[in-house]
């Protein structure tokens, strides 16, 4: 039998530096913790010896609004690295999982996120939120689920489930998407009668009853055409107004900067999948 991805009760590492964007993640752990039992700890690196205690405050203020535990553990800068920081509390413990934000800046993660996927063997969460996007809501009324085809694709099914099953977001709708890439070659209004295709949405629609017979949660599956996936994707998003979007990747595949640039690797999807997307994705990392 395989092993669950989240198993109750969690010990949940949140390490921020007082940006908006981790809020989302904070929300995210919170959501996890409500339903799933245990508590979430934040933890922060002081530099300079300054905190910023408004952030902490309103995190902290979400927190009692799920009636999840939280505090926060503060912390020297011993290393010249602030990742060997984090590392050093995040493997030393008896944490089950990291959910942090992917970070700010010219590349989609920033240096920390990064280390962290790459140097860490604990489970992770990595929300990357858009720019111009504020906070995700309390109640999830469409959760998105990106399925390729992949092992790592049951983890994103787990998660996507315990959030649609917290307290506040109890009628949340799950769409599993299935985005198949039509050659130039086939015209649009054709695609529904390309053998390929039609061979595609068959094997999707068998797997994924396999991989959700036992969550006892309607899925709704959508098979969706486009000459470009995450193009295809952000556009749908946008016009179900998804709350959010739930990816399942392996470390093994993703982040590879090479690959990033191949236009039909997985890297490169899900880098452009994070570009385009009107709402926040998470990237459940095994």
């Amino acid at each position: 039998m395989r092993e669950e991805w989240l198993t109750p009760v969690l010990k949940v590492f949140f390490p921020f530096t007082g940006r908006k964007d981790e809020i989302n993640a904070a929300i995210v752990a919170f959501q996890i913790v409500e339903e799933m039992g245990g508590e979430v700890v934040g933890f922060h690196v002081i530099k300079n010896g300054k905190v910023d205690q408004s952030f902490v405050e309103t995190v902290s203020s979400f927190a009692k609004e799920f009636k999840v535990k939280f505090h926060v553990l503060y912390r020297e800068k011993k290393k010249k690295d602030v990742v060997e920081d984090l590392l050093s509390e995040l493997e030393k413990d008896d944490y089950d999982l990291c959910v942090c934000s992917s970070g700010r800046g010219i590349r989609i993660f920033g240096d920390v996120a990064s280390k962290l996927i790459k140097k860490s063997k604990k489970k992770m969460i990595v929300i990357h939120t858009p720019k111009r996007y504020d906070i995700i809501p309390h109640v999830l009324n469409r959760v998105l689920i990106v399925h390729k085809n992949l092992s790592e694709d049951i983890n994103a099914y787990e998660v996507a489930m315990v959030l649609t099953r917290s307290r506040l977001s109890v009628r949340g709708e799950v769409t599993s998407v299935y985005p198949i890439r039509v050659h130039s070659s086939v015209p649009m209004d054709l695609t529904y009668m390309a053998e390929e295709v039609k061979r595609e949405e068959e094997n999707f629609i068998h797997r994924l009853g396999i991989t959700i017979k036992d969550m006892g949660t309607p899925i709704t599956p959508v098979t969706l055409y486009a000459r470009n996936e995450a193009e295809g994707l952000a556009a749908y998003a946008s016009e179900v107004k998804a709350d959010i979007i739930v990816v399942g990747v392996n470390r093994k595949r993703y982040p590879s900067r090479i690959m990033q640039m191949f236009p039909l690797s997985y890297p490169y999807f899900l880098n452009n999948l994070l570009k385009r997307s009107p709402c926040p994705v998470l990237l459940v990392f095994s």
